[in-house]
């Protein structure tokens, strides 16, 4: 068992596995993003009290949620990499921060174009939003962090200790609209029974935009890991193999 968790740690593996499972993948989110985008932003009806607009929740919603469940999983990593010094974990951590930050930033600007209608003002320093943008400003210091360290080592460390601190956010994020008075929605729960509030015109296309938006940042993470492995196993005798292939591959095409 520990054999096979350290295996799970190699860039080796980790680099061939995920080149086998990438084109499905792609596929897979291409399909749920295209269905899911165009049935919810087309052809469900509009919203009785919010009208058009609520079609921004197609997105800010899948985007909001992935930034919490990114900065999460940056954090595991990083605990992966401290306790056992697993190198794809501080790898993955890595590749975690600009992706999050990205989605992050998407779910603030949807988030002001549906407050602009909604609440009369693009932004508020309201709980959610306050503690969202802290999320945002963490995610870009631990980028910043990094790069001040000429040791990947010391970098890692450091970046994997602020990773951890900064969980203590994620709660704020979640629970904010039922511990403080805010302007921002309360915490709803999708209740398939419930058709009235929750018909299925309305939450099969997000269910499908949800999962196309999870595939796209399992793409995206994936990439930025490998080209990561790349790049800090230059000089291993593995990567000189596979370039070299690469490149009469190339000569033959």
């Amino acid at each position: 068992m520990w054999q096979w968790f350290l295996q799970l740690g190699s860039p080796r593996l980790f680099y061939s596995k995920t080149d086998r499972y990438l084109p499905w993948l792609s596929w897979i989110t291409v399909i749920l993003l295209g269905t899911g985008l165009a049935w919810g932003l087309a052809f469900t009806p509009p919203d009785y009290q919010m009208g058009e607009n609520y079609r921004i929740a197609y997105i800010h919603v899948p985007m909001a949620t992935l930034a919490m469940g990114c900065y999460a999983m940056m954090a595991c990593f990083s605990a992966g990499y401290l306790i056992w010094k697993i190198k794809v974990a501080d790898m993955i951590a890595k590749a975690c921060a600009p992706i999050g930050a990205s989605i992050t930033a998407v779910a603030l600007a949807t988030g002001s174009l549906w407050g602009i209608p909604t609440w009369g003002t693009w932004w508020i320093w309201d709980a959610r939003l306050t503690s969202t943008l802290i999320m945002l400003f963490l995610y870009v210091g631990i980028i910043a962090l990094r790069s001040a360290f000429d040791s990947i080592d010391s970098g890692a460390r450091a970046c994997a200790v602020l990773s951890l601190v900064g969980v203590v956010n994620l709660p704020i994020i979640k629970y904010s609209v039922d511990w403080w008075n805010t302007l921002h929605q309360g915490a709803s729960n999708l209740s398939l029974s419930d058709t009235a509030a929750n018909p299925p015109e309305v939450w099969i296309p997000a269910f499908f935009v949800g999962f196309g938006v999870l595939g796209f940042f399992l793409i995206a993470l994936i990439l930025r890991t490998r080209n990561e492995i790349l790049l800090r196993e230059r000089r291993a005798q593995w990567v000189s193999d596979l370039v070299e292939g690469n490149q009469k591959e190339s000569g033959h095409a």
